[in-house]
Order: C-alpha cells, then sequence, then structure tokens
C-alpha cells in the first residue's frame, strides 16, 4: 500500500480553508474595505481592490506549490510544474464558479485570471528557490567526492 503524500493532505487543508474563507461574508469586498478606511492619501477602494487580488495570487500560489510538491512521484519536473498550475487553476476556476451560487459573492473570469496567475508566479518563483537548491546540493556533493578523493 503507498504511504500517503502530507502534501496532498496539506492541498485538501489549504482547498478547504479557500472555500471557507469564500463563504465569509466579512471577507466579501465591500466588508474588506473597511479595513482601509484610516487611509487617508489613497482611495480605500483602490487599496482593497489591491489587497483582495493580492490574496488571490497569494492563495493560489500556495495551492500550486502544494501540489507541486505532492506530485512528486512524477519524475519530469516540467509536468510536475504543469499539473500544479493546472490543478490550481481548475480549482480557482470552481471556486469562482461557488462564488455564483452565493448571494453575497459574484463569480469573475478576471479573478479566474489572477488565479492562474498567482499559481504560475508562485511556481516561477519557486522554480528559482528549488533550482538553486538542488545545485547547491550537487555542488557540495562533488566538493565532498573530490576530498574524498585527496
Amino acid at each position: 500500500m503507498h504511504k500517503l503524500n502530507k502534501w496532498w493532505f496539506i492541498a485538501l487543508v489549504w482547498c478547504i480553508a479557500i472555500a471557507v474563507a469564500t463563504r465569509q461574508p466579512s471577507l466579501t469586498g465591500q466588508s474588506t474595505e473597511s479595513f482601509f478606511q484610516f487611509i487617508v492619501f489613497i482611495d480605500p477602494e483602490i487599496v482593497n481592490y489591491f489587497f483582495r487580488k493580492g490574496v488571490h495570487i497569494t492563495s493560489f500560489g500556495l495551492l500550486a506549490i502544494f501540489f507541486f510538491m505532492a506530485l512528486d512521484s512524477l519524475r519530469r519536473r516540467k509536468y510536475r510544474y504543469y499539473l500544479a498550475w493546472g490543478l490550481a487553476t481548475i480549482y480557482g476556476a470552481l471556486d469562482e464558479y461557488h462564488q455564483a451560487f452565493l448571494p453575497e459573492r459574484t463569480a469573475s473570469l478576471f479573478d479566474v485570471l489572477i488565479n492562474s496567475l498567482g499559481a504560475c508566479l508562485a511556481l516561477m518563483i519557486f522554480h528559482l528557490f528549488y533550482v538553486s537548491l538542488i545545485e547547491k546540493r550537487r555542488r557540495m556533493l562533488h566538493w565532498r567526492k573530490l576530498e574524498e578523493k585527496k
């Protein structure tokens, strides 16, 4: 029997957290705008808009990374990136579809694109760190082997 990858569990919990947050009336655009009323030099509506889009980017970026880590059984890293991005994008679309049935929410194709962009950006940033970490380990192993030969 295969051992369940902990990253699938983390991704599932994150999906549930997104779904629960979607249902919270206190997290709608009109409600969160009141958080920014103290800003006097910029319109709070503008700050709220960018804040909410930033939450989309961050939430679905993390989800994509969790999916990437869960897909460690795929040997070709390139496919892991594409599949992680696709899964996060599909879940983003499902979340927006879900919002269409909530009275205080609206579904938006633009938000699906923002979710997808967040997943893609997060995976690109993750890739930079992931590849540099692999290269660092490879160099360390190389130096250890050279030291052992001496």
